[in-house]
């Protein structure tokens, strides 16, 4: 707990980094002029919050996983382009896809691979805490975290890795139906109903925390293939929010007030932009449909 204390510290200052940021993101002040002077100095502020949160990591570890998390930095920069699927000009021309349609694809594969890491962390971490967590101070509340973000993890990572498929073309597109509708819906009470059966029972929750995990991957999938290519950005909205929540959840079984706010603010930012409050580039939102 100590250690979640000291990067408290430092991550109200990310924190107040971070919401200098978005204001300055969502500022309309150069919008009306055509100047955008306060979006790069807002993306500096984000990188040295991130950098600040890095850094705080590392110094309060004891210095055995600064090796690994190098080398994992490095591994993701070398790995990013080979993320996205070459396309010739030819095929381009063929498929009629101007530059802002190509650039869009690409913003949206990426957001699909961030994604699904994402969502593979918040997964393993529910099934962490259900099976390194002791118990005799394993009550209802801690259950229900840690089934909920197993079943938000895998929701989020199959998702992500569907539309990470159909954005890169290695799957039909396909556009929704109404039995594709209902059958998610079904899907998505039947995997509340078994999740809530875990947190009651748990002397059954293995068997049907195995049950929730494989109808969270259908349940992912549905969501994923089941919408209009021009949707595919509000579906990484919503589950953008659920990561959210899962941080926030997080944030109370470590008593970190920081991981409250910050996954709080992630949720209050992923339905301001569901609501249709806030473009995803502000600068250019005539010209970016998102």
């Amino acid at each position: 707990m100590s250690v979640g204390l000291q990067i408290d510290l430092v991550g109200w200052f990310a924190l107040a980094l971070i919401l200098a940021a978005l204001y300055g993101l969502n500022s309309e002040k150069g919008e009306r002029s055509g100047n955008t002077t306060w979006h790069k100095p807002a993306i500096g502020l984000l990188s040295a919050a991130l950098l600040l949160m890095l850094l705080s990591v590392l110094w309060t570890s004891d210095g055995s996983n600064v090796p690994l998390a190098i080398v994992m930095v490095l591994l993701g920069i070398v790995a990013a382009p080979l993320s996205s699927r070459y396309r010739s000009s030819r095929y381009r021309d063929a498929r009629g896809s101007s530059p802002q349609r190509t650039l869009r694809e690409g913003i949206l594969s990426g957001l699909s691979l961030i994604t699904i890491g994402t969502g593979l962390s918040v997964a393993l971490l529910g099934l962490t805490g259900w099976f390194d967590m002791d118990r005799d101070a394993f009550t209802w509340d801690i259950r229900l975290v840690s089934v909920s973000s197993e079943f938000i993890g895998v929701w989020t990572f199959a998702a992500g890795l569907m539309l990470w498929l159909r954005l890169n073309d290695y799957l039909p597109q396909s556009s929704p139906g109404r039995n594709q509708k209902r059958v998610g819906l079904a899907v998505l009470a039947l995997a509340v109903v078994l999740s809530g059966l875990s947190v009651l029972f748990p002397a059954y929750a293995s068997a049907l925390m195995i049950v929730v995990a494989v109808l969270a991957l259908e349940l992912g999938a549905l969501s994923a293939l089941g919408v209009a290519e021009t949707r595919v950005a509000r579906v990484l909205g919503q589950h953008t929010g659920l990561i959210g929540a899962a941080i926030a959840m997080l944030g109370y079984v470590q008593a970190s007030l920081f991981l409250l706010s910050m996954g709080g603010l992630i949720v209050a930012a992923a339905i301001h932009y569901l609501r249709g409050a806030m473009a995803f580039n502000q600068a250019r939102r005539r010209r970016t449909d998102f």
